[in-house]
């Protein structure tokens, strides 16, 4: 009997490159995962994602706020939707923040044009993809992503708990019972914008540094 999840089967080959596309560049060898990885750029675009979701979060929970009864199961499904983009886009927030935190500088790659192009010992013949070699621009970055972190968790359990509670109490007397939460969620919205803000402006200054080392330029041992 043929075996489905033998390494060197075409199903097991397309299992792994789709878990190249959903988590990024990972290490491997010999079939055993030693640590994740990711680009710079990656890092930037998720942060402006979580920003765009974190607006519209906040717009989808003042439409919950202002809506009125005809119209409120419209504006909570909405807000729902909104609760799970931005609970996915707060998980990569988190990832990222732990990867800097746990692996250091090692968690950044160099950046690949697409996640096909990752560098794996079974996949490509180059062996990994080098780390970047950020130096002391790397700091601000890990230590600004434990910021979002927080931020993010203090967002996520306004938001969760408004969310569990309309979807048992949908009313406008549910609503105006969640009015504590409404307006601390607006408080941590502001304070989770700023967070990423912040990240973004010292990833920036990462890609600028990088950008003027020798490494980035081509300079030096290839």
């Amino acid at each position: 009997m043929r075996q489905l999840n033998s390494p060197h089967s075409p199903g097991w080959l397309a299992v792994v490159l789709i878990g190249i596309s959903l988590t990024g560049c990972t290490s491997w060898w010999g079939g055993s995962r030693q640590g994740a990885s990711t680009s710079l750029q990656t890092v930037q675009d998720d942060l402006q994602y979580a920003q765009l979701k974190t607006r519209e979060t906040r717009k989808a929970l003042d439409d919950v706020k202002f809506a009125d009864e005809a119209d409120l199961p419209r504006a909570y499904r909405a807000f729902r939707d909104e609760v799970n983009f931005m609970t996915g886009a707060g998980e990569k927030l988190v990832q990222h923040a732990d990867g800097m935190h746990y692996q250091g500088n090692s968690y950044l790659v160099e950046a690949e044009s697409s996640a096909g192009e990752c560098r794996y010992p079974r996949l490509s013949r180059n062996a990994r993809l080098p780390r970047m070699e950020l130096g002391d621009a790397f700091e601000p970055i890990a230590e600004q992503g434990q910021a979002v972190q927080r931020a993010y968790r203090a967002f996520e359990f306004d938001i969760g708990a408004i969310e569990e509670h309309l979807s048992r109490e949908l009313s406008e007397q549910g609503v105006r019972d969640m009015e504590i939460f409404m307006r601390k969620s607006e408080v941590d919205a502001d304070n989770l914008l700023y967070e990423l803000e912040a990240e973004l402006a010292a990833v920036d200054r990462a890609r600028k540094a990088y950008d003027e080392s020798p490494r980035g330029t081509g300079a030096g041992t290839p």
